[in-house]
C-alpha cells in the first residue's frame, strides 16, 4: 500500500538508485526539482508530486518554502498522517512566513482529517528524537561510520521520513567529521606514518560518507585511489597499486608524490626501466629519481654506474647556475 511506504520514498524517488546520496546538491538540483514538482501537482499526480518534493527538500533542507508544497501535495494523495506532520515542521520553522496563516489554518484542517483516518501509519516524531540524540552522540564520540554510528543514525532518519531545516546542518557536521578522519589518514600516509591495512582502508568510506551529505571536495578522487593504492601496495598487488597512484597522480597534478608511489610500485614489480620513465616525467630532479637512474646505470656496467654516480655527485655540489 502506498501510504505505508511513504516514509520510503526518498529511497525509491528516481535518481537515488544511481547513487548514495543523502542530503544536499547529491540528490539534485532543488530548483528542478521544485519546478518538476510543481508541474506535477498541477497536473494533480499528487503523489508523484510529494515524491519529488522531498527530493528537492533533502537537496536543500533551508528552502521552507518545499515543505509547504510538500505538505499540500501529501494531503492531497490521501497521506494525512505525513502530510499533518511536515505542517507542523513548517509551521515551526517559519514564524515569519507570509504564508503563515494560511498554512496554519490547513495544517488544522490536516489534523482534523488526521482524528478520523484510516489506515495510516504510525506517527515517527519519537523515533526521529531518539535518532537525533542518537546522531549528535555518535558524533561527539567520534563514531562517524559504522553500527551506530553518526552516519547510521543519519541514515536511519533520511529513510524514516525526518525533515527538518537542522538536517542540512546536521549533514554539514558529519561531512566535516568525516572529511577530517579520512584526510589525517591521508596526511600521515604521505607522512610515511606506518599503518595497517585497516586504517588504509578506512578512509574510502569515510570519503564516501562526505560526498553523501554534500561535504565532497576537489581531491576526494585523487586521495582515495592513493590511500587504496598503498593498501594494494602492502597486498604485494604491485599492478593495481601502480594503477591506483596512477589514477591519482592524474586525479591531483599537484601532488608530485603519487607520481612518486606510481614509481615505487614498478619498482616493487620489477620493471626499473619503467618506473625511471615515470619519475623522469614529473620528478627528473628529485634525489630519489636520481639514486634510481645511478642504480640502474649501475646495472648496465661499473663504469655507467660510476659516471653516473659522479654526474649526480657533481651536479648536486655544484649545481648549475639559472
Amino acid at each position: 500500500m502506498r501510504s505505508s511506504v511513504l516514509a520510503l520514498l526518498l529511497i525509491a524517488a528516481p535518481g537515488f538508485a544511481a547513487n548514495t546520496a543523502l542530503v544536499g546538491p547529491g540528490v539534485g538540483n532543488a530548483d528542478s526539482l521544485v519546478s518538476e514538482g510543481t508541474k506535477l501537482y498541477n497536473q494533480k499526480k499528487y503523489a508523484r508530486a510529494a515524491e519529488v518534493f522531498l527530493q528537492a527538500n533533502r537537496a536543500n533542507p533551508a528552502t521552507l518554502p518545499t515543505y509547504l508544497q510538500l505538505a499540500r501535495s501529501l494531503l492531497a494523495a490521501k497521506q494525512v498522517q505525513r502530510a499533518c506532520y511536515v505542517y507542523r515542521v513548517y509551521l515551526k520553522a517559519a514564524p515569519e512566513s507570509p504564508d503563515r496563516k494560511k498554512a496554519q489554518a490547513e495544517g488544522e484542517q490536516c489534523e482534523r482529517q488526521l482524528k478520523t483516518a484510516k489506515k495510516q501509519p504510525p506517527d515517527p516524531s519519537q523515533t526521529y528524537v531518539e535518532n537525533r540524540a542518537n546522531f549528535y552522540a555518535a558524533l561527539d564520540q567520534g563514531l562517524v561510520v559504522g553500527p551506530g554510528s553518526a552516519n547510521e543514525q543519519l541514515t536511519n532518519l533520511v529513510r524514516d521520513g525526518y525533515l527538518s531545516p537542522d538536517l542540512g546542518d546536521m549533514a554539514a557536521r558529519l561531512g566535516a567529521a568525516a572529511l577530517a578522519k579520512a584526510d589525517e589518514i591521508h596526511k600521515a600516509a604521505l607522512d610515511n606514518e606506518k599503518m595497517s591495512l585497516e586504517r588504509l582502508r578506512s578512509a574510502r568510506p569515510l570519503y564516501q560518507v562526505a560526498a553523501d551529505v554534500g561535504a565532497t571536495p576537489p581531491n576526494q578522487k585523487a586521495r582515495t585511489a592513493f590511500l587504496d593504492g598503498l593498501a594494494s601496495l602492502q597486498e604485494r598487488d604491485f599492478k593495481r597499486a601502480e594503477q591506483l597512484f596512477t589514477e591519482a597522480a592524474r586525479a591531483d597534478a599537484s601532488n608530485s608524490e603519487y607520481v612518486f608511489y606510481q614509481g615505487l610500485a614498478l619498482i616493487q614489480s620489477g620493471d626499473r626501466a619503467a618506473a625511471l620513465k615515470v619519475l623522469d616525467t614529473r620528478l627528473k630532479d628529485d634525489p630519489r629519481t636520481q639514486v634510481l637512474r645511478a642504480a640502474l646505470a649501475l646495472g648496465n656496467s661499473p663504469d655507467d654506474g660510476a659516471a653516473e654516480l659522479e654526474r649526480m655527485l657533481f651536479s648536486t655540489r655544484y649545481p648549475p647556475e639559472k
